[in-house]
């Protein structure tokens, strides 16, 4: 389901197989009418790729709680905020910054507790900074602008905030993918939990620079 305003990162011939619903979330929240055009397809599972507020996810799961239905929430590892200690697991706690960051913790808090106490079967994956096709990776300054990648391929002096210091965790978009998969099939150790979908270990800035200038 989507507003169908793009074609899919990857053409493939298993996209025949798929039923596209096209549907604005936005206008559909605001009428009231969202969470009930997906109760009314009867999922078993629902797939949360673009839950950013928390009323969104109150009207979702208002409407979905009457089903058996196995949600799982596309959360992001902003929830963190600054990291205190790296690797930063699980279980450390929330202190998110900036608009997106508090929201996402707020949806992540409902959820976990409406699972908890029984309301919906929901569980939460946290991805990385997402690269693959479709997704231009972050780059070692902290943003998408890929002059950068020029500026360390002819050897010239790219400068970095806070010395280089700041992290960064990829991810590749089949990995999430695949945690989704995992997440459906082993649906009951999933409920009630959040996960982090990233890589086996954070980069720093400094080091992210120099692995590309390595490498040309």
């Amino acid at each position: 389901m989507s507003r169908g305003a793009r074609e899919p990162y990857q053409s493939h011939d298993a996209w025949g197989d798929v039923e596209q619903v096209n549907i604005d979330r936005i206008s559909e929240d605001a009428a009231g009418s969202f969470g009930g055009r997906i109760a009314a397809l009867k999922p078993d599972v629902v797939v949360d790729l673009i839950c950013f507020t928390l009323e969104s996810a109150r009207h979702l799961v208002q409407a979905l709680r009457k089903r058996d239905v196995l949600l799982l929430h596309c959360g992001t590892i902003w929830v963190h905020g600054h990291s205190t200690v790296v690797p930063t697991t699980e279980s450390q706690p929330r202190n998110p910054f900036g608009d997106y960051g508090r929201k996402k913790a707020a949806i992540e808090a409902w959820l976990l507790d409406a699972a908890h106490n029984g309301i919906l079967r929901a569980g939460i994956l946290h991805p990385g900074h997402l690269v693959g096709p479709g997704w231009p990776p972050l780059n070692p300054a902290g943003h998408f602008d890929s002059t950068v990648f020029t500026t360390l391929a002819n050897g010239e002096e790219l400068l970095l905030p806070n010395l280089g210091m700041e992290t960064v965790h990829h991810v590749h978009a089949d990995d999430v993918a695949q945690a989704f998969e995992l997440a459906i099939t082993n649906a009951e150790r999933a409920i009630g939990e959040s996960f982090h979908v990233v890589s086996p270990a954070a980069m720093t800035l400094r080091g992210y620079a120099e692995a590309i200038a390595l490498h040309f």
